[in-house]
């Protein structure tokens, strides 16, 4: 089973146009306030990967994780996250891809957001009743899930950069 969703957002900051650039390309700091997310870590190399899980809590299964795996690649404009393949060994596994741009407006800088995550379940072949319906409580709870982490993007990001402002 498979689950995506999207989510697009803009926030208008002071950052100077380098400390927004370099903002977006700061993973740890950009999402320092995202406790959706367990372990994350930006592991060096060229170019780094991103790696963390999301948390699922499931009433029959108890609490798992899906794990993710992005190459950040910094842009002339920002900094985009490509998901990539992982052997998962759990229940499941995520794909989180992103971009990040940067626009100087003059007085200060906008910064545009787009998130694509996939969450892909290996769920049981529902060929009985019961199994139907543990698959729809399983893609019910997941779906409850990914909508939470992709509606607590904004507010986590607008919360890390506007800690994030220098003051001068």
């Amino acid at each position: 089973m498979d689950l995506t969703h999207r989510v697009d957002f803009s926030l208008d900051t002071e950052m100077s146009f380098e400390e927004a650039m370099e903002f977006v390309g700061d993973v740890p700091r950009s999402l320092q306030h995202a406790d959706f997310l367990a372990e994350l870590q930006v592991l060096t190399g060229e170019p780094p990967r991103v790696q963390a899980a999301i948390p699922v809590s499931a009433a029959l299964f108890g609490q798992r994780e899906l794990p993710f795996s992005s190459e950040l690649q910094r842009t002339s404009s920002g900094a985009r996250l490509l998901p990539l393949t992982i052997i998962p060994t759990g229940p499941g596994w995520a794909e989180v891809a992103g971009e990040a741009t940067v626009s100087d407006l003059g007085a200060g800088r906008r910064i545009d957001y787009a998130f694509v995550v996939t969450v892909h379940l290996r769920i049981p072949t529902a060929d009985r009743w019961g199994t139907q319906a543990l698959v729809r409580m399983i893609e019910f709870t997941a779906d409850a899930v990914l909508r939470k982490v992709t509606q607590r993007l904004p507010e986590t990001i607008a919360k890390a950069a506007a800690s994030s402002v220098i003051s001068v």
